[in-house]
């Protein structure tokens, strides 16, 4: 049975979550941002060796057909050859999306859909990645480092409601109705460079952040971090509480482990989001590729 609690306010049905504020006005508004036709990737490289979290475990792949042993496979007349790569991953590896399916209060997904019902051998019967539509949309950088005018933020930090009010006004910036909004805390100059130190205790937005998003209409939040908050969490008795409020409470959606030096770089806060994940049915997450557009 559902829990009435927490029933969305798209109705007790929705499995799309925050994204229906992502209206075809939305995506012409988001169109409008792309002036110089400049692209900018948001995803970490997956190669061998990356940063994974332990739970979801390491990322791994190998040649599976090599030019020279398949050309002699075909045996054709004008020598064909051609390779693929076999991949063992998790839904949650690299850069990654998670689905509203992902966190739960006491067995209780988002809408109010009770996880033990619906779970299966293949994931999910609701709120699988195969409901996350494709995304585009505004973006806004929210660059909390360099507030602090800091490369990274410290292990831990909880990134509070004031600072990223405070970084909105300074910049004249401000949080529309299904945006994708991204945090830099800098944590993503550790990627491939210090991977115990990345997937340790990390910066991170904490709940009066977090409420601050949802009350401005955020669609998605994102961050350079391998967790979508501060880790250890605010409460030490709790652990992914922004995951809670974020997305079974709101049903806004998580992207983590995004590659935001380049966005930085380039000087931009303010562009077009663009991302698409795999459907997979019944999926927790997905690997995704983003862009920036501007």
């Amino acid at each position: 049975m559902r829990d009435e609690r927490l029933t969305s306010k798209w109705g007790p049905e929705d499995e799309i979550g925050a994204v229906n504020e992502i209206t075809p006005a939305k995506v012409l508004e988001a169109s409008q941002l792309i002036r110089t036709g400049k692209i900018c990737r948001l995803a970490q490289v997956f190669e061998y060796g990356m940063p994974h979290d332990w739970f979801h475990g390491e990322f791994t792949y190998c040649t599976f057909r090599s030019h020279e042993n398949s050309s002699k496979l075909f045996a054709s007349k004008n020598k064909l050859g051609a390779m693929n790569l076999r991949l063992e991953l998790a839904d949650h590896t690299g850069t990654h999306i998670d689905g509203l399916n992902h966190t739960s209060i006491d067995g209780r997904l988002y809408n109010g859909f009770s996880a033990k019902e619906i779970t299966g051998t293949f994931g999910t019967s609701k709120l699988g990645m195969e409901k996350t539509p494709p995304i585009f949309t505004r973006g806004v950088l929210i660059d909390v480092a360099s507030l602090h005018k800091v490369e990274r933020l410290e292990p831990g930090y909880v990134i509070s409601a004031k600072e990223i009010e405070s970084y909105l006004i300074e910049r004249k910036m401000n949080i529309k109705r299904g945006d994708a909004v991204l945090i830099r805390t800098g944590w993503g100059q550790l990627w491939m460079v210090d991977n115990e130190k990345y997937v340790g205790s990390c910066p991170g937005i904490g709940l009066s952040a977090g409420q601050l998003l949802v009350d401005q209409g955020a669609a998605i939040v994102g961050v350079d971090t391998s967790n979508g908050e501060a880790a250890p969490c605010e409460d030490p008795k709790e652990m992914d509480a922004v995951h809670q409020l974020l997305i079974v409470k709101n049903g806004i959606r998580i992207i983590e482990n995004l590659e935001l030096e380049g966005l930085r770089k380039a000087g931009v806060a303010e562009f077009a989001f663009i991302c698409s994940s795999l459907p997979i049915k019944g999926g927790a997450g997905s690997p995704i590729s983003p862009i920036a557009a501007f």
